[in-house]
């Protein structure tokens, strides 16, 4: 079954002929918020050509943060968005007309590092009367330690903010004794600074699955271009197959996007964010993925309450291309 079969049914609606050539490419522009490693499957998609196997021509573009990247969608200038999905119910409780419609990050891949070795996972407890950095309230690291602090009623702990990228540096220098960050900083803490990560979010089954960065669009656009859309959707979920299938490769990609960090840190960068699931098997964005974003947003006040029309599942996860997706990726990666 191909790619225009499958989303005819899974949308619904019936063939026309068609024929396109190499030059025929749908243009498509994807902001990201950042250039980051939990972005992976949009450079393996690109960089092994899915996007062109798909009909569309992707131009990447770097926000700056995540409020711009769906900006960029909202006002036209880019197609496809990656941050944190929490911008689409937002933008819905405001009356638009946002969409997720894959997974990139589909594991909240924090992690707690210090200078002492001991394993906090089934020991928070040890956290008692120490000083944890995070990003300022209300980010996202913020968001999680506190969250957590409530969830195990930790009392004891003292929250000491800096501005992102300044985590390790802090630590070093004595301001607490441990601190929140992703890769490749905490990769960076270990292989350059002899810290140890400690803890890991992902591995907490109370907070895995989870949609932490996602593909966004509007339904304006899928209504108006569902090929286009569909044969982005398809590629992700091809790039995020291949990386569990050629590590190697996928390494190899990851250095071409990062050239100013060693090997080693990519290395193992990639590899705990595979060992974490980070990078999601499949790109269809699951309720329970949804709900556990949706209940840290409310918690951090970037959003009003969940449930809600303009907060449900339903309302903002489009579930068809990614089903889609994998039948397409399936016939031709199988």
């Amino acid at each position: 079954m191909n790619r225009r079969t499958l989303l005819a049914s899974a949308m619904g609606i019936a063939l026309m002929p068609f024929a396109a050539s190499a030059q025929d490419l749908e243009d498509v522009t994807i902001n990201q918020a950042f250039q980051s490693l939990l972005y992976l499957p949009l450079y393996v998609a690109q960089e092994q050509g899915y996007f062109a196997d798909e009909g569309v021509k992707v131009t990447i573009e770097t926000g700056g943060g995540g409020a711009q990247s769906w900006a960029a969608v909202i006002g036209g200038s880019a197609q496809f968005s990656i941050q944190d999905p929490v911008f689409v119910p937002k933008s819905r409780e405001m009356g638009a007309d946002g969409v997720v419609v894959a997974g990139v990050q589909n594991a909240p891949t924090v992690f707690i590092f210090g200078s002492d070795p001991t394993s906090l996972q089934d020991n928070l407890s040890a956290l008692s009367g120490k000083r944890v950095i995070t990003s300022p309230e209300p980010d996202t690291t913020w968001a999680f330690m506190s969250y957590l602090m409530e969830q195990e009623k930790l009392t004891d702990v003292d929250i000491v903010n800096v501005s992102i990228g300044n985590e390790i540096p802090a630590v070093m220098a004595g301001r607490a004794d441990y601190a929140l960050a992703v890769d490749p900083q905490v990769a960076q803490a270990e292989l350059d600074n002899g810290l140890h990560s400690v803890y890991s979010f992902s591995a907490n089954q109370d907070w895995y699955p989870y949609a932490f960065s996602s593909l966004t669009t509007t339904q304006a656009y899928l209504d108006d271009h569902p090929e286009a859309a569909q044969g982005v959707v398809t590629a992700f979920e091809k790039a995020s197959r291949f990386i569990y299938s050629d590590f190697d490769r996928t390494v190899e990609i990851a250095q071409k996007y990062f050239p100013n960090l060693s090997k080693e840190v990519v290395t193992k960068s990639v590899q705990r964010e595979i060992d974490a699931k980070g990078y999601p098997e499949h790109v269809l964005v699951s309720e329970k993925a949804w709900e556990n974003n949706m209940k840290i947003s409310v918690y951090a006040g970037t959003l009003k309450e969940y449930p809600s029309d303009a907060t449900s599942y339903e309302a903002n996860v489009n579930t068809a291309l990614a089903t889609a997706a994998a039948e397409a990726a399936d016939a031709s990666m199988n």
